[in-house]
């Protein structure tokens, strides 16, 4: 009986050991630009200074800090990232405003339409689908705090695809409005503070609660089902294909602070990835199974690809710009 015992207690810790280092984040490689193998130039347009490089093609933005949102049909959705303005530029560098653009537009993915979101008053937002090609409202619609329950002091849109768009209310309700009806539906009513969210993939990530600052994953048809949940990390991008995700420290500020780690994993949260850097920005996916991301150290930048399984510089080391820290 005794030997029974301690071979009962040797499997157990057997098993505890290895769930141990199951459950244990893998060890992060440090990306420096200018130490990885030169892949490939990316397959998506990026920006590197003040031009937007795509493929053999140079454009140039004369804008000190432009963020590119979209590559679309006959040139690129660009944002100033110093004023939130945001513009269309052709492929000769010839700029139109973009109205009712701001800093949160969120683009189509066939890159036709666009968002705008915007306060009328204190708790009372107009939301609205505009035409890429000529800047045509398409619809709007006014949400009242007062009226409209949980959607908050602001309404925002994270998606639009085709006659729906998708809309995170800052107190925590989740819509589907299709603007081409001027209907609604519910996803949730509350306890959802969107991130990022797939209408084609039927997915979305947001914080349970701006207090709380936990992430839950789950699909718009089914939110009570909660794919993956954490308290230390937030959604960066899901892939096009939405079953892998990029996520970060959830104590950044996207856009503004420092992005020292990312990770990524399937939606349920299984890692596939994890790396560190002096600062990431521009995260993208330029695939269904492999990210794309600047990395800047101490005195260089680098665009870089990763997968699961390798990473590769995918631009030449530039020397890093001067800029106020964003820290």
């Amino acid at each position: 009986m005794l030997h029974q015992h301690r071979r009962i207690a040797s499997a157990a810790t057997a098993l505890l050991a290895s769930l141990a280092v199951l459950a244990a984040p893998a060890l992060a490689a440090d990306l420096r630009p200018g130490s990885l193998p030169r892949g490939a130039d990316l397959a998506l347009p990026y920006v590197e200074g003040t031009t937007i490089v795509d493929g053999d093609r140079v454009v140039v933005v004369p804008l000190k800090r432009p963020v590119l949102v979209a590559k679309v049909r006959g040139g690129y959705v660009v944002r100033d990232q110093r004023f939130a303005d945001t513009d269309f530029y052709d492929h000769d560098g010839v700029k139109r405003r973009l109205p009712g653009a701001f800093e949160d537009v969120v683009v189509s993915p066939d890159g036709r339409l666009y968002t705008e979101a915007g306060l009328a008053s204190d708790g009372e937002t107009v939301v609205g689908v505009r035409r890429i090609s000529d800047g045509k409202r398409l619809a709007g619609h006014t949400f009242r705090s007062w009226v409209d329950k949980n959607i908050g002091r602001f309404a925002q849109p994270i998606d639009v695809d085709g006659d729906r768009m998708l809309i995170g209310g800052r107190g925590g309700r989740v819509i589907v409005w299709n603007w081409r009806r001027d209907t609604f539906r519910d996803v949730i009513r509350d306890k959802w503070h969107l991130q990022v969210g797939s209408l084609r993939n039927d997915i979305a990530a947001g914080w349970t609660a701006p207090g709380e600052r936990c992430t839950f994953v789950a699909h718009l048809s089914t939110p009570r089902q909660r794919m993956w949940k954490s308290c230390e990390e937030q959604v960066v991008a899901l892939s096009p294909d939405g079953r892998r995700m990029v996520t970060t420290d959830r104590r950044v500020f996207l856009g503004f602070g420092r992005v020292r780690f990312l990770v990524m994993r399937t939606v349920t949260g299984r890692e596939l990835g994890r790396w560190t850097a002096e600062r990431f920005t521009d995260v993208r996916w330029e695939t269904d199974s492999a990210i794309s991301f600047r990395v800047d150290g101490r005195t260089t930048t680098a665009m870089v690809r990763c997968t699961p399984k390798r990473c590769r510089a995918a631009s030449d080391p530039t020397p890093l710009p001067e800029q106020p820290d964003r820290d």
